[in-house]
């Protein structure tokens, strides 16, 4: 069966084969599908059906991966509440996996979920101009819950308009997946921060390095600073 390369991986060569995704396996990579077997009833994340030649078989979601920017009919606040009620159902079902070890990062603390790690509209799948699936949990890993609200109020909301049109977005993420907002710009500050060490210092970061990603991030954090602090 043929091969399709699928585009806009930045770590990983993924392929289609048929209706599957085919990607590297990592040590980490049973706990994942362990995960993804917990949050299968949700009903929006791939399917696993195990590891064939080194790579492990999930479910290919068919659908328009929100890479940005978002065009105009993924910016309204349907997507924006949609994703936040996604994420706190994730969250939710997978409080029973927090005290087990094999992930690819640290546990962060106070680990009260595993949080996906880069729950961003690049891991989402859109269908009919709304989210319908979740992708890439290599990065998931037992953290507090703002750790992924955070990064998901950032990447949701930093290219859309006024400072006060973002902070709008953020209060209603934060809504939609119920918490408040309290602390939540010094926690997407430690994101940001943890972004840019984390181009420079982790091996597998080769081409987000000679991008030079991490000046993104620097210039995101001192916008943040400025007009949102």
């Amino acid at each position: 069966m043929e091969r399709e390369l699928l585009t806009g991986g930045g770590l990983n060569q993924v392929f289609k084969v048929g209706d599957a995704v085919h990607r590297p396996v990592a040590s980490w990579t049973p706990r994942v599908h362990e995960l993804l077997g917990v949050l299968a009833p949700l009903g929006f994340t791939p399917n696993v059906h195990g590891v064939q030649d080194g790579l492990e078989v999930l479910d290919f979601m068919p659908g328009e991966v929100g890479h940005p920017p978002l065009p105009p009919h993924l910016r309204g606040d349907d997507v924006l509440v949609e994703a936040a009620r996604m994420l706190r159902q994730m969250h939710d079902a997978s409080v029973g996996l927090v005290d087990r070890d094999g992930w690819q990062f640290e546990r962060r603390e106070p680990a009260e979920v595993i949080c996906h790690g880069d729950f961003a509209s690049y891991n989402i799948v859109f269908a009919d101009g709304r989210p319908a699936g979740v992708i890439d949990f290599d990065t998931a890993h037992p953290a507090p819950r703002w750790w992924d609200v955070s990064y998901a109020c950032m990447t949701f909301t930093l290219d859309f308009g006024t400072p006060a049109e973002q902070l709008r977005r953020m209060e209603l993420f934060c809504v939609s997946y119920g918490c408040t907002t309290d602390g939540l710009i010094d926690q997407i500050l430690v994101r940001l921060d943890d972004m840019v060490h984390m181009i420079r210092e982790n091996p597998a970061f080769v081409i987000q390095r000679a991008e030079k990603h991490d000046e993104h991030y620097l210039r995101l954090t001192e916008y943040v600073q400025a007009n949102l602090a």
